[in-house]
């Protein structure tokens, strides 16, 4: 579908048109308030469930605060479909900070193959020394999808 972007006066606004606007967030955000400070191997720390509807587009956004290693590696984080054992949909990586605290962000654009529920998870995994995640009432990370439409 190519939006309408030429909109003039007069014109008719149908279903069709209005159905391919976005329709923001699709469930409340996951997230967490515990501290994780046993990240080696990967691991899941956040699940989100929604529904999606075939065809449309999501924007699926994992945000991770605060992180901090005991040694210098790599911190992959990545979104997954299902579980941990899932089709990996992105991934991104941050070296691991030793001294002071860092954050990581994954996200991309989905496109839904099927209608129905959809459960994604947010990975993380240390390549050396252990990686804490710290959390509170006001450092939280989030898992969530926003809508953003069919058309482009």
């Amino acid at each position: 579908m190519t939006a309408n972007t030429t909109f003039s006066a007069g014109q008719i606004l149908t279903a069709v048109a209005a159905n391919a606007w976005p329709r923001g967030l699709m469930a409340t955000p996951a997230t967490s308030t515990t501290t994780d400070s046993t990240i080696t191997a990967e691991e899941v720390m956040l699940t989100y469930t929604f529904t999606a509807v075939n065809g449309r587009n999501y924007s699926i956004i994992y945000f991770e605060p605060s992180i901090l290693g005991t040694s210098a590696g790599i911190l992959t984080s990545r979104i997954r479909v299902t579980d941990i054992f899932g089709a990996v949909l992105n991934q991104s990586f941050a070296t691991i900070p030793t001294a002071n605290t860092s954050n990581i962000m994954t996200q991309l654009i989905y496109t839904a193959t099927a209608s129905g529920s959809l459960t994604i998870v947010s990975t993380l995994q240390a390549s050396a020394g252990t990686v804490t995640t710290t959390r509170s009432a006001t450092r939280f990370p989030q898992l969530y999808a926003l809508d953003v439409g069919s058309g482009y």
